[in-house]
């Protein structure tokens, strides 16, 4: 028996009833040139709804907002409704034509016949991501280091330095263009089967609205990936107040390789990483510590009376585990 149809990673054994299933079903909606739209479209709001009732629900879930990167500034009603605005009017007005064009002038999509592996599924939407995060970190940045660029078309996005969900969209129309058509080449230019294209696409919209999310929960992906190589929503909040640091969407090594890599505060959920470090600082009664990193050190200020050699203490001991780590 061939390995490959053993393995989990298989061709047959774990994507191809999934295919199937959708190719012998759903054949007419998956061929439109309009299912690509409407599946990341539905995607975006969808994914937008839970961070959305976080923020509406603000101190009421107390166990949510202390996961809140800056807990002070969150999204009013105006705010949200604004961004609303430009993301519908953004869709009706240029997503929409853009797609009945496309539904006109392309012809229905042939499915084949034989899924993907599983490996070719996670290897196509990693690949994806990387491509488009080189494409957007240039055009990123040169849209901040050039003036005009930045006021004609990419200011809207940084009308709020506390970025939310429903700020991901927020975009100016040439943008959205880009991104859009990026989004939809990457895959034809990686040779994608057309259930990897769709993968990526949910992905990559799950990943953009929680680098904007302003949340930065345990199951972050920033945390789930180690060794600093994901950004995350804290390095892309960083970015809204410091327009001028991590400009990679997603990944951290374009910002590290250009200088323009800036690691975030610490969260609370840094402290539960370092249960020694906060019991040290508990024993010596400090009642505030605030932690500010700095490209690849850290610093440490702690408001108290604690004696100065003491902080030196606490200073060594951080340093020491992240020499380690």
């Amino acid at each position: 028996m061939d390995l490959a149809d053993t393995s989990v990673l298989g061709r047959d054994n774990v994507l191809q009833p999934l295919w199937d299933s959708l190719r012998l079903n759903y054949r007419d909606y998956l061929r439109s040139p309009l299912f690509p739209v409407v599946l990341t479209v539905s995607s975006y709001f969808i994914i937008c709804l839970p961070y959305l009732v976080c923020d509406i629900m603000g101190d009421s879930w107390a166990w949510v907002q202390r996961f809140k990167i800056q807990p002070s500034r969150r999204p009013t009603a105006t705010t949200l409704l604004h961004c609303a605005g430009v993301t519908s009017y953004n869709h009706v007005f240029l997503v929409l034509p853009a797609s009945v064009a496309q539904w006109a002038w392309r012809p229905p999509l042939d499915l084949p016949e034989q899924a993907p592996s599983l490996l070719e599924l996670v290897a196509g939407v990693i690949g994806n991501l990387l491509l488009f995060d080189f494409q957007y970190f240039i055009w990123h940045l040169l849209h901040h280091r050039i003036r005009w660029l930045y006021v004609t078309f990419h200011a809207i996005h940084h009308k709020y330095s506390s970025p939310f969900a429903l700020a991901t969209q927020c975009l100016g129309g040439w943008e959205l263009v880009t991104v859009g058509f990026w989004t939809t080449l990457n895959p034809v230019i990686l040779r994608c089967h057309l259930l990897t294209t769709w993968a990526f696409m949910v992905v990559h919209v799950y990943v953009s609205v929680e680098d904007h999310c302003g949340y930065d929960f345990p199951w972050s992906t920033s945390r789930l990936i180690p060794f600093g190589i994901y950004g995350g929503p804290s390095k892309h909040d960083v970015h809204h107040q410091k327009p001028n640091t991590n400009f990679a969407p997603h990944f951290s090594h374009w910002d590290k390789i250009f200088g323009t890599n800036t690691v975030p505060y610490l969260t609370c959920v840094d402290m539960y990483c370092f249960p020694l470090l906060t019991d040290l600082v508990k024993l010596l009664s400090v009642r505030h510590v605030l932690f500010l990193w700095r490209q690849n050190e850290i610093t440490v200020r702690i408001i108290s009376s604690v004696p100065f050699s003491h902080i030196q203490t606490i200073y060594r001991f951080i340093c020491c585990i992240l020499h380690y780590l």
